[in-house]
């Protein structure tokens, strides 16, 4: 069990980003940290970790199955605590690592990371890193597990089956007597799999309790929370799109045929550009590009990125939104850099997020930081656009923002590639779907559902691809979302 009382923590400066937490999280249950960027979720892991800043204090008492834990060291941690973080990650190559955490490369082909074998870690797409956590929980005995799993935000940009994967082994690690803490952007992961749901706001709790009791104070619902509501179904009985689907059936509720929608004024009409599939390097039809459009591109069985640089490239004035620049380099430096690339005002990047310190190094920045710079870097941009999981580090509230603002308000075209098809079906106007070095599918997302690698969790919840989004179901029975 960890229990922590009046718990704080001072950044270097004497920043409070903790303010005297009581917390107990039991043996074999998960529990979730969920709240803002700067809510002090990741704070609470990385203090617990030992991998605070240098310089930063502690105050208050933590303690695991009665043993104090507050001011550890990694090292001194190493035999009660794993700590799983996309910075924990060592350096070396993606074969290095399995091999040290498995023995050996055997369970590549599973992780799906056998291609990548050879990759440096440092160049590892951000959607890919999951698995290597994967082969991090794979690694632990089920007899002897950690007695605490910390784990700091990690599903962001990977695709439903390696974060079902992901959430599968943390539960069985959870079963099998660890205790779990859990920093988490995605809601409906957290909604599914954890036992309870702690909700930060400026480093204090706000509230703490079973998932099916929370009332969100800073964030949105979950989705199945806010559909359990709309249809007059018991909470408890829809933590997954299958048991909500049965919870339908079993309270003989349906939905109309076709779901309610506003027109989409926001969809680009008219012509655009027909970039050639030979250029592309596929057969068939080539694909348009119409000004002002967010098109999603995703690949069944493969990777889209390859389509999306050729096609940037085809595009004039096209540019690609950095998903890795050299840690070494400070934010003014790589701001600068961009503005003098797309001729900007000096200084106009870092103006839109005050937060963040020119003088600081990209590496210092953390997931959430990275990716409000990112889109910092987007926002001003009318040429056309790359963006390569640009939801990734977004806290639920900012995710929801960025995909309205692509979708309602983009400054030109952008291009989009991410395996989160939640985020696609809300950020795009148009979603292009590839196989076998052809396109199967071009259209709106309605569209092509059927045809993405993972149907949205409404429509599996459903059980029709007809409803994609919250809204599609809400606006077909007139009930009102908290968010």
């Amino acid at each position: 069990m960890l229990e922590l009382k009046v718990f704080s923590c001072f950044m270097p400066g004497g920043r409070t980003v903790l303010d005297e937490l009581g917390l107990v999280a039991e043996d074999r249950t998960i529990t979730a940290l969920v709240g803002r960027s700067g809510s002090g979720c990741a704070s609470l892991v990385r203090a617990l970790a030992g991998t605070l800043p240098a310089g930063s204090r502690l105050r208050g008492t933590a303690t695991l199955n009665g043993q104090r834990i507050d001011g550890a060291t990694p090292e001194e941690l190493t035999a009660s605590a794993l700590w799983i973080s996309d910075a924990a990650l060592p350096g070396g190559t993606v074969a290095e690592t399995i091999a040290d955490l498995l023995g050996d490369l055997s369970a590549a082909e599973e992780l799906g990371l056998h291609d990548d074998l050879p990759r440096r870690l440092s160049s590892l797409p951000v959607d890919l890193r999951l698995r290597l956590h994967c082969a991090t929980l794979m690694a632990q005995k089920a007899d002897t597990p950690p007695p605490l799993i910390l784990v700091d935000r990690v599903l962001g940009a990977a695709d439903r089956a390696t974060r079902d994967h992901f959430c599968s082994l943390l539960g069985g690690l959870a079963r099998a007597g660890s205790t779990v803490l859990w920093a988490e952007h995605d809601l409906d992961a957290v909604w599914e799999h954890a036992h309870q749901v702690v909700e930060l706001v400026d480093g204090g709790i706000v509230w703490a309790g079973r998932p099916q009791e929370w009332e969100p104070s800073s964030l949105p619902e979950p989705t199945l929370l806010t559909l359990a509501r709309a249809l007059n179904m018991p909470p408890q009985d829809c933590l997954t799109p299958l048991t909500t689907r049965e919870t339908m059936d079993e309270h003989h509720v349906s939905l109309p045929l076709f779901p309610t929608r506003a027109p989409d004024g926001s969809a680009p009409t008219g012509s655009g550009t027909v970039i050639d599939a030979a250029a592309l390097g596929l057969t068939g039809p080539g694909i348009e590009i119409r000004p002002g459009e967010c098109l999603g591109i995703v690949e069944i069985g493969g990777r889209p990125e390859a389509l999306a640089r050729r096609l940037i490239a085809q595009l004039p004035g096209g540019d690609v939104v950095p998903s890795q620049l050299p840690a070494t380099l400070r934010l003014g430096a790589a701001a600068r850099l961009w503005e003098r690339r797309h001729q900007l005002a000096g200084g106009s990047v870092l103006r839109s997020v005050p937060t963040l310190q020119p003088q600081s190094l990209l590496t210092d920045l953390s997931p959430g930081q990275f990716a409000a710079f990112r889109r910092a870097l987007a926002s001003e941009i009318e040429t056309p656009l790359w963006l390569s999981h640009p939801q990734a580090g977004l806290d639920p509230r900012e995710r929801h923002t960025l995909a309205e603002d692509l979708r309602r308000r983009p400054a030109g075209t952008r291009l989009i590639t991410s395996r989160d098809t939640e985020f696609l079906v809300r950020a795009c106007h148009r979603i292009v779907v590839l196989q076998g070095g052809s396109v199967i599918g071009d259209g709106s997302p309605g569209a092509v559902a059927d045809l993405l690698p993972t149907a949205p969790i409404v429509s599996r919840a459903v059980g029709s691809t007809r409803y994609l989004r919250l809204t599609d179901v809400l606006n077909s029975t007139r009930t009102e979302v908290l968010a």
